[in-house]
């Protein structure tokens, strides 16, 4: 499709670009051209008030992209309306313009018609899209993976079914002595701690399960130890 564009009339449209800028039909060039190359089949002739000398801009248009100033004493809507009558297959165009006099000259022809303000709205989605596709996606390097709840259950489920392992107490090396003990200090021996993995009602039914030294130190823990 080719698209036949009132320049300075779109631009007065643009969220992003302003008429009192002096760069601004330098702007909205940049932009059509990056929206003519997101599009295989799109051309674009975009036509601009006040150019000295008029005619096609070589150093702004490109091989898909005509840039037109009028020259002095004629208007870009003069040059639009005139475009609009020549040309060959009206069917292949879309005038985007807000300008009622040239509107009515693309209807005379059957050619389609874009209201600059739809067509801004359009360049600045696409705008949006490019730059989205553009900026790199952000990643914090120091971020746990997430974490289901499914799987917290999972692992819940794998720890409680793991055998508990009873990890047996350091027994203290007696070369070692305190230092806040002094030399020659008698001190009484400690009474062995109490062992949890016996059943004190066995020693009741005479469980032959005990060993001779268990037995001692059951009969030690309740006083009747030698």
């Amino acid at each position: 499709m080719h698209y036949l564009i009132d320049g300075h009339n779109l631009i007065a449209k643009m969220a992003d670009i302003n008429l009192d800028d002096p760069n601004d039909e330098a702007l909205l060039v940049l932009q059509l051209r990056s929206w003519v190359a997101g599009g295989r089949k799109r051309r674009v002739t975009v036509i601009f008030d006040g150019g000295l000398p008029g005619g096609r801009s070589r150093f702004h248009s490109s091989d898909k992209l005509d840039v037109i100033f009028s020259s002095e004493g004629r208007t870009a809507d003069a040059l639009l309306i005139r475009r609009i009558q020549k040309a060959k297959n009206p069917a292949e165009y879309t005038l985007v313009s807000s300008d009622l006099e040239v509107i009515d000259a693309a209807r005379a022809r059957r050619m389609r018609q874009l209201g600059s303000e739809a067509f801004a709205r359009r360049l600045s989605e696409f705008k949006q899209r490019e730059e989205e596709v553009a900026a790199p996606q952000a990643v914090d390097e120091a971020q746990e993976p997430a974490v289901s709840q499914a799987e917290v259950a999972e692992w819940l489920a794998l720890f409680e079914a793991a055998p508990k392992v009873r990890r047996p107490a350091p027994e203290p090396d007696p070369r070692q002595k305190s230092a806040e003990e002094p030399a020659g200090a008698n001190k009484a021996a400690p009474k062995p701690a109490a062992r949890d993995d016996v059943d004190p009602a066995s020693l009741k039914r005479g469980d032959s399960s005990l060993t001779d030294d268990e037995l001692d130190e059951w009969l030690r823990l309740f006083g009747r130890g030698g």
